[in-house]
């Protein structure tokens, strides 16, 4: 459960995330510093899996999860899944570039995993690999130089995705500063309909952190704030500078 944008913005492209969870869930740890073969990652730490839910390496490539919801609160009719999702992402960390990351995102096994929605970025396109438990389903745009939105919502997606687009467009509109107003997005709760809202609270569930990545020419850095952006300050960034070693996922050749 989860709401992303991703905006480029003055020669940077910056992904923001609120995770959504059961309140019945473990805290995250705040992002690390991870080494994946040649490459260095920054994430936060889902203590669950040992995975995350978002991530970014030192070339640029960054990744996030949302979860599908096909239906509202509906089983999976096959029972508990071998693996968690949360071990997708760090599996792509080595690989130098977006093609890469796809490469590797092509061999998942579906059926290993609850159905998901996940996220490539770099600074040029978006990629989706989007899974309902059984196969998977690929795509590629260009990133463009317009916003772009992702939701989901265990209430069923259907529910969140039509009221939380309406506000996104209406926050996007050309002009002004796209980094305030995405700032602004991920703060944003209607008090009559939290269990809707980007930033949301329900009986069972809530917001609990919201990153931002921003990927620039020269450097990589990540902000997290441990709580709902609406109720808590940001930690100290993480940066990392811009690598331009081109070894394939997972290897350790020497850098170009």
């Amino acid at each position: 459960m989860c709401t992303v944008t991703i905006i480029p913005v003055s020669g940077t492209v910056r992904l923001a995330c609120n995770r959504d969870e059961l309140r019945s869930r473990p805290a995250a740890r705040s992002p690390v510093v991870r080494e994946f073969g040649p490459r260095q990652a920054i994430m936060p730490i889902d203590p669950v899996s040992d995975g995350t839910w978002i991530a970014v390496n030192d070339s640029g490539v960054a990744a996030t999860l949302l979860n599908v919801n096909l239906h509202p609160n509906a089983a999976d009719r096959d029972g508990p899944r071998k693996l968690s999702r949360g071990v997708l992402i760090p599996r792509l960390m080595a690989c130098a570039t977006l093609f890469d990351a796809e490469e590797v995102s092509a061999t998942t096994d579906a059926r290993q995993h609850s159905p998901f929605r996940l996220v490539l970025v770099d600074d040029k396109d978006i990629s989706q690999f989007w899974s309902d438990g059984y196969s998977l389903r690929y795509e590629r745009e260009a990133l463009g130089d317009q916003p772009h939105l992702f939701t989901s919502s265990g209430l069923g997606d259907a529910l969140v995705e039509r009221p939380r687009r309406a506000l996104f467009e209406q926050m996007f509109t050309p002009g002004g500063d796209w980094t305030l107003r995405q700032d602004a997005f991920h703060r944003h709760s209607w008090p009559d309909r939290r269990h809707l809202s980007v930033c949301m609270e329900r009986e069972d569930a809530r917001t609990v952190s919201h990153t931002v990545i921003e990927i620039r020419p020269e450097r990589i850095a990540v902000t997290y704030v441990p709580d709902a952006p609406d109720r808590a300050q940001s930690l100290a960034p993480i940066a990392l500078p811009r690598s331009r070693r081109v070894t394939r996922c997972g290897e350790l050749g020497t850098s170009e």
